[in-house]
């Protein structure tokens, strides 16, 4: 399914670049990480969140983060993903 996000479409495969970007950050292929992505987070409800009702801006600014397979993942209002690998983490 394709929504209108911000003004421009967004395929619902935010779940895929999710798990592709944490396994790509971890050098491993998607079907190896050790999380299942809908056992960590409630993708529907973070989707829902950043999608405006009835109009296509978002409801709100900001960002979502949660933690998979040791990734801080950090999903925006315009669904852009950013992977913090636990190697990082910690070293702050």
């Amino acid at each position: 399914m394709t929504q209108k996000h911000g003004g421009k479409t967004v395929d619902e495969d935010l779940d895929w670049q999710i798990v592709t970007a944490v396994a790509d950050a971890k050098g491993v292929e998607p079907l190896e990480l050790g999380e299942r992505l809908h056992d960590v987070v409630d993708l529907d409800a973070v989707k829902q969140l950043f999608v405006g009702m009835p109009s296509s801006e978002s409801m709100v600014e900001g960002h979502v983060s949660f933690t998979l397979d040791g990734c801080e993942v950090v999903v925006d209002q315009s669904w852009d993903v950013d992977v913090i690998p636990q190697t990082e983490i910690a070293a702050d």
